[in-house]
């Protein structure tokens, strides 16, 4: 036997704020994750960027997560 819960529009309408309030903040760790990597990568001399793939014009899409980047000779490859 299960029972049916009705919840007023009050109680519905803060269970929404309070996960609209959850988003935000996840968003606004994540935006502050992204910047500390790619200050901690920026610090970091060429040579070791080098040392683990990185160029320095690929920091910034490396720390948001863009798909376009190729690694190693891939593309060599044909």
């Amino acid at each position: 036997m299960s029972a049916l819960a009705i919840r007023s529009p009050a109680v519905a309408f803060v269970l929404s704020q309070g996960a609209r309030i959850r988003l935000v903040i996840e968003a606004y760790l994540a935006r502050r994750a992204h910047h500390r990597a790619v200050r901690n990568l920026s610090e970091l001399d060429d040579y070791l960027l080098k040392d683990i793939g990185v160029a320095r014009c690929e920091i910034d899409s490396l720390a948001y997560g863009s798909s376009e980047r190729k690694r190693g000779h891939e593309h060599d490859m044909g």
